[in-house]
């Protein structure tokens, strides 16, 4: 009864011997995950200690506005991906650092406009920003310019951990998220006890960023590249980002964004800061053993864009049926415990006070990290592979779906609204479609290689 499982840890444990790039990879992606999830759990009590509920929701907010205001350059960045990873594979390291100097252009261009636009409606609305408490609303203010700040430099080390992904240095580029943390963790812990509050917080993301970002210099200089633009002969290389398959990451980034934040946002609209405190609460653990979960699919990218652009299509098939064990096994585990479980973990982390009390949305929750990890992996394949119409079909299915539902229960269930939405819509059979994802892919590779063969072969 244990064989299939042994098989499949057999064979896990041969493709990283044989690929030792990829167990670096996936050891340095969980590393960064660890960190990211420690200093979370750590700073999140105190967070609510010095900061309040209140104040806590508002920050959870401001980053979630930070993270979906992304959308505008989905579709440079996994359309660069796919060129980036094409011309690695390719050997061509010209076309490569003409991609990287468009993007990080591009990029930054993208961040000081709409950092500019979103400070400029928040100054304009101050007025009107907690109109009983002057004060908050000041802090306020200045966190919102400080995050334009920290938006701008956090595009550009994005770019930066996107070419060394791209070139097949995961490894580099998880380690510079790692320094910024660290940096980040050093500098937030006196800003609250100094009593800087939200200001203090987004000032310390920003140091961590800026801090970071020599270290990125440096290491994609040693990897001999630097950015140039692309001549006007080579236009070619903007049209494939704004053409239908920069369309069709743009798309799916779009919806991959509303996802993972509309639930936040939504609430805050619908509920204020002090919902969306608990929501974040709850839905915090799951979301962080579900980010772990999707570390293994996610650090395939770079490895699957080579394998389907040299045709190694059996390679791929293996992988995913050893993946999709693995992720439906995981993510089984992982609901069952967080939907029996997760009150007292909250408990023990947070204490009495500031664990919400509320049986159902941990049961909830549960379900959705269930159905979230299982589909990743088929996600990962149909955007690496370039099958971005299907996609983009089932994600916008799935986004409009959860959103017109998480209005039409909020009145109702509140904070349940988005957890229950998100059951409902994969239980009706998004689930399903998702995993017809892979089903195409592989479909398209028969149908390639039926061609290349001929006729008469």
């Amino acid at each position: 009864m244990y064989a299939p499982l042994i098989n499949t840890i057999r064979d896990l444990k041969s493709r990283i011997a044989n690929n030792p790039d990829y167990g670096w990879s996936v050891a340095s992606s969980y590393t960064m995950l660890a960190t990211n999830i420690v200093i979370q759990l750590a700073l999140i009590p105190f967070y609510l200690a010095y900061l309040g509920k209140v104040q806590f929701g508002i920050l959870m907010i401001a980053l979630g506005a930070i993270n979906y205001l992304g959308f505008g350059v989905s579709w440079v960045t996994s359309g660069a991906q796919r060129l980036i990873g094409e011309m690695s594979a390719q050997e061509d390291t010209a076309g490569l650092e003409r991609v990287y100097g468009l993007v990080k252009i591009l990029f930054l261009l993208y961040a000081l406009l709409t950092a500019a636009l979103g400070v400029g409606i928040v100054y304009m609305l101050q007025d009107r920003l907690f109109p009983s408490d002057p004060g908050l609303a000041q802090d306020t203010v200045q966190m919102v310019i400080l995050g334009a700040a920290y938006m701008v430099a956090l595009y550009d080390l994005n770019v930066n951990r996107l070419i060394l992904i791209a070139v097949g240095k995961q490894t580099l580029a998880n380690l510079l998220t790692i320094v910024s943390q660290i940096a980040f963790v050093i500098l937030v812990i006196p800003a609250l006890i100094y009593g800087w509050g939200l200001p203090g917080v987004m000032a310390a993301f920003l140091a961590g960023v800026v801090l970071t970002l020599p270290l990125s210099v440096i290491l994609i200089r040693r990897e001999h590249l630097r950015p140039r633009m692309p001549r006007y002969q080579e236009r070619g290389i903007l049209g494939r980002l704004i053409g239908p398959m920069g369309l069709g990451y743009a798309l799916y980034g779009v919806l991959m964004l509303t996802l993972l934040q509309a639930d936040t946002l939504l609430l805050g609209a619908l509920g204020g800061p002090a919902l969306v405190a608990d929501f974040v609460l709850i839905w915090k653990a799951a979301d962080l053993t579900m980010q772990a979960l999707w570390r293994l699919p996610d650090s395939l990218v770079p490895y699957l864009i080579r394998m389907d652009v040299k045709g190694e299509h059996e390679r791929l098939r293996a992988i995913y049926a050893t993946g999709s064990k693995w992720m439906m096994g995981l993510g089984a585990l992982s609901a069952i415990t967080f939907a029996a479980f997760g009150y007292d973990i909250l408990l023990i982390w947070l204490g009495e006070e500031n664990a919400p009390d509320l049986p159902w949305a941990y049961a909830l929750a549960g379900g959705a990290l269930f159905w979230m990890t299982v589909a990743r992996l088929p996600v990962i394949y149909a955007f690496s592979t370039v099958r971005l119409k299907p996609l983009v079909g089932v994600a916008a299915l799935e986004a409009t779906s959860r959103v017109v539902m998480l209005f039409t229960l909020f009145p109702m269930y509140g904070l349940y609204a988005p957890l229950i939405a998100t059951n409902i819509v994969h239980i009706l059979g998004v689930a399903y479609l998702y995993q017809r994802l892979a089903k195409s892919v592989f479909r398209q590779h028969s149908t390639h290689q039926a061609q290349s063969k001929g006729p008469c072969s």
